[in-house]
């Protein structure tokens, strides 16, 4: 289903946030965070988010994160939870990512 700026809606529903929120978060979020992880990741991601597939995308970040030990703000780990909360994907990896404030 197409919302509107080209971008397709997820197959999954959003209870909390609103689909363009969430589609905003997820581009910003990836825009801050995929330069940090190394090339080993970052194009599976990249080509992920390029592709509007954020139920995809935001995950591999996450496990990227975790597993090449980045450190992130508080504020991009809570960015982080929300949009894997939307997601209703385990938090595993998450609480593994260490923050620098």
């Amino acid at each position: 289903m197409s919302i509107g700026n080209g971008d397709i809606a997820p197959d999954f529903e959003l209870p909390d946030m609103e689909v363009n929120e969430y589609f905003w978060r997820s581009r910003e979020i990836t825009d801050q965070l995929a330069p940090r992880i190394s090339p080993k990741y970052r194009p599976m991601i990249l080509a992920s988010a390029g592709a509007g597939a954020w139920d995809l995308a935001i995950p591999e970040l996450v496990g990227a994160l975790s597993e090449e030990d980045v450190v992130i703000t508080t504020a991009e780990k809570d960015t982080l939870r929300e949009l894997m909360a939307e997601l209703r994907k385990p938090l595993t990896y998450l609480e593994q990512i260490r923050t620098s404030d």
